[in-house]
């Protein structure tokens, strides 16, 4: 119904008299007859005939008279085909992503009874709003009119388009301008009539609008335009989903960053953000909340949700981050975001390799990893333990009788391994079984372990130098200036956060960024501590978190806590040796939640799919619409070796449950790792997984978003279309009042063209001189009986 239809418009024969050679109408009426009819008279005046027959000759010499200079004035039949253009208009339909918001019309009852007699609900879309004027509201009756509908939309670019189904809002960008001088530019030759506009006339970018409307006046067409959205000015807050876990275990805190932001009359009002647990059944509870100002840059602001269990049948917490609606706010969608997160009841399987029994060991290994029976299986080894000495390990575990050195048996067994001050070459009798321990654990990491590196005084970093293993290490040590610097271990000192406002889920030891920080930095929050390993700088890639107080070269102050990735595993370097003390007017509390965090932290690479041999990542959490979501899964036979299958298939979830799948081939270059992306249309929160025997083997979070110019400023502008209507003589409306476009449309506008003609000549007929002899005959008759021949 909206194909570009054929420019030929619809052919008609014509047949018509002309005098071509025919005075002007005065000279005929005041002359010409006028002198015919008083030669007529001249003739019979004097005749000696009754007055009846009198003007009976009178009147058929007339006829003779008249019909002679008929002749004469040459009357032809012409005989043409003309054209037929009926009037067309060009429809623009806005299909960028601004057209996906919805708006709250608040005060504006004409647009919501417009909208509900469309058949629409109050959450419609503006290009549900669009499309369903164009389907119900103009083409019909623009048809029943005679006007011809050729549908264009338009983003960046402007294209024909066969019907409104093939729209889906997802364009970057508005050009308004453009899709005029192109609309105007493809009909020319035709009989376009007037452009009908229908969008939220928000442009940003592209050729200025109202150029784009001279354009079309020049060219003899009128511009109208509805436009669709909330007209009154913006008031919006905005939330941004910045961070959240895909999964997490049983017992973890979950930390979720969002961005707050302000746009128009909302800037400087102060609203609460929500984290909001949704059940199965649709109740909702309050697991945290933040008050903040709203502005026009957006405040980062992070809420936590203390741990829970997941769904008994799906394995997820749903959650959802809200602004509560603001008093006569425009716009209503931006102020929610979804997330699935993945719970897994596994426990984190730990390794604690120790070379002494330092206090450290102590209180991590006796006080803390025993006890922790609900989160975390533990195995111990210390080197410096008796013969027969049976090794420290938690309930449900067997002591070890000797330590793991291959890869196989580090990934069968632990998540994670907690690497004290030891010489991993010097844990063995024979040499040989220490390379291998050394080896195992590069390709334990390598393939999703965690490894966790506590400084000594006596050989960790040190004896890792060197080594396959100082690959391992997040941070640089430089041996001509940190291994014989000078220490004071006279002075306790505290270590300072990396980033305060936004610490690390390792370093986040209460939910309030503020108490955080005093708990860390300030002399009335944990106690100080007096040793620590000095290292160089952190890598590259890696994330400092801790760093010290006053110790600087000349990289800065001194890291003391670095997280690095190498490259599908965590690791994690301590320079402290001395956590335990944190222990003092706190008790266990903070000490137990920093080491339970670190643990788990680290052992996310292998744990958070919930199945060892599968992963699956994105390499971003965010998304435009515009753009397609690449996913990559990277799939370990049973024998941890990757994967020959062909192609993997991901399921894909939105925030209503509807789900979809994308098949993932198999990268030649890359075994075990298979690749694709995907494209999706609609904003919102996803996750995605892959499935092993029928259940959720790996899982990831990320959020598709309206791109950066729509959603810059999504308010619509009736001012831009008013004054392009009135440039070209056209109409502008709202929602609301669309009918008064719809009467700009009146019938009686199409267009005819000749085609081709043919001439005719009447007086070169038989019929006509019969005609003309029939009259003198006639006349010479009546003379005859009135005895005048």
């Amino acid at each position: 119904m909206f194909a570009l239809q054929d420019a030929l418009g619809e052919l008609r024969p014509t047949a018509e008299l002309r005098w071509l050679d025919l005075p002007p109408a005065w000279v005929v009426g005041l002359v010409v007859l006028p002198a015919l009819f008083a030669l007529a008279w001249f003739c019979y005046r004097s005749e000696p005939v009754r007055p009846g027959v009198r003007w009976t000759l009178t009147g058929l010499r007339f006829a003779a008279l008249v019909a002679v200079a008929a002749i004469l004035a040459r009357p032809a039949l012409v005989r043409s085909q003309e054209e037929v253009l009926s009037p067309e208009v060009m429809v623009l339909l806005d299909d960028s992503a601004s057209m996906r918001r919805s708006d709250a019309y608040a005060d504006d009852e004409a647009a919501r009874r417009a909208i509900a007699d469309l058949g629409l609900g109050p959450d419609a879309s503006r290009l549900d709003v669009a499309t369903r004027l164009l389907d119900r509201g103009f083409t019909g009756p623009l048809a029943d009119r005679g006007w011809v509908v050729n549908t264009l939309a338009f983003d960046r670019e402007t294209r024909p388009v066969d019907g409104t189904e093939a729209l889906d809002a997802r364009g970057d960008a508005t050009h308004l301008g453009d899709a005029i001088t192109t609309a105007v530019s493809r009909y020319r030759g035709r009989h376009p009539v007037a452009l009908l506009v229908l969008t939220d006339g928000r442009s940003n970018g592209g050729a200025d609008v109202l150029e784009g409307a001279r354009v079309a006046s020049i060219a003899g067409l009128e511009v109208h335009s509805v436009v669709v959205g909330d007209t009154r000015p913006l008031k919006n807050a905005v939330l941004e989903l910045v961070e959240a876990p895909a999964s997490a275990l049983e017992g973890d805190e979950l930390s979720f960053a969002v961005r707050v932001q302000g746009r128009g009359a909302a800037i400087g009002r102060r609203v609460e953000v929500l984290l909001e647990e949704v059940t199965e059944a649709g109740t909702r509870e309050l697991l945290d909340s933040r008050e903040v100002e709203l502005e026009a840059a957006g405040r980062r602001v992070v809420l936590v949700a203390p741990p829970g269990p997941g769904d008994a049948e799906s394995g997820e917490r749903r959650l959802e981050l809200t602004v509560p609606p603001l008093e006569d706010e425009t716009l209503v969608d931006d102020n929610s975001a979804s997330v699935a997160v993945r719970v897994s009841p596994e426990k984190v399987r730990v390794l604690y390799v120790e070379g002494y029994p330092r206090w450290e060991y102590r209180r991590l290994a006796l006080d803390f990893l025993k006890r922790a029976e609900k989160d975390i299986e533990f195995q111990a080894w210390l080197q410096e333990s008796s013969p027969g000495f049976p090794q420290e390990h938690g309930p449900g575990s067997k002591p070890l009788e000797r330590l793991p050195t291959t890869r196989e048996e580090l990934l069968d067994a632990y998540d994670v391994v907690i690497l004290g001050d030891v010489n991993p070459y010097r844990l063995f009798d024979d040499p040989a079984d220490g390379e291998a321990f050394a080896a195992a654990l590069v390709s334990f990491v390598e393939s999703g372990g965690g490894l966790m590196f506590q400084a000594g005084e006596q050989d960790n970093p040190r004896a890792l130098l060197g080594t396959p293993l100082e690959d391992l290490l997040p941070v640089i040590v430089d041996t001509s200036e940190d291994l014989f610097f000078e220490l004071d271990t006279t002075k306790p000192f505290r270590p300072v956060l990396e980033n305060a406002s936004v610490p690390h889920e390792i370093v986040r030891l209460h939910p309030d960024p503020d108490t955080n920080r005093r708990l860390w930095e300030d002399e009335d929050g944990l106690q100080g501590v007096f040793w620590y390993s000095g290292v160089t700088r952190a890598k590259t890639s890696a994330d400092v978190l801790l760093r010290h107080p006053n110790d600087e070269n000349r990289f800065g102050r001194r890291p003391l806590l670095v997280a690095g990735y190498y490259p599908q595993g965590r690791t994690l370097f301590l320079a402290l040796d001395s956590t335990w003390r944190w222990q003092w007017q706190y008790g266990p509390r903070y000490f137990e939640r920093f080491w339970k965090s670190a643990i788990r932290w680290l052992s996310l690479g292998r744990l958070r799919s919930g199945d060892r041999r599968v992963r699956l990542e994105t390499p971003r959490s965010r998304y435009g619409l515009d753009e397609a979501v690449p996913l990559e899964v990277r799939l370990l036979g049973p024998d941890w070796r990757p994967s020959e299958q062909e192609s993997v298939r991901v399921e894909i979830e939105d925030e209503s449950g509807e789900q979809r799948s994308v098949v993932l081939e198999a990268d030649p270059g890359r075994p075990g790792t298979f690749g694709g992306e995907i494209d999706l249309d609609q904003p919102g929160t996803y996750g995605a997984w892959v499935e092993t025997e029928g259940r959720r083997a790996a899982s990831v979070a990320f959020e598709v978003v309206l791109p950066s110019k729509e959603n810059a400023d999504p308010t619509p502008d009736p001012a831009l279309l008013a004054a392009a209507a009135r440039l070209s003589g056209g109409t502008s409306a709202v929602v609301g009042s669309w009918r008064d476009v719809l009467a700009a449309f009146d019938e009686g506008r199409e267009r005819r063209e000749p085609m081709n003609s043919s001439l005719e000549d009447f007086w070169d007929r038989w019929s006509v001189l019969l005609g003309i002899l029939a009259l003198l005959a006639t006349e010479w008759l009546v003379r005859k009986r009135a005895e005048l021949l």
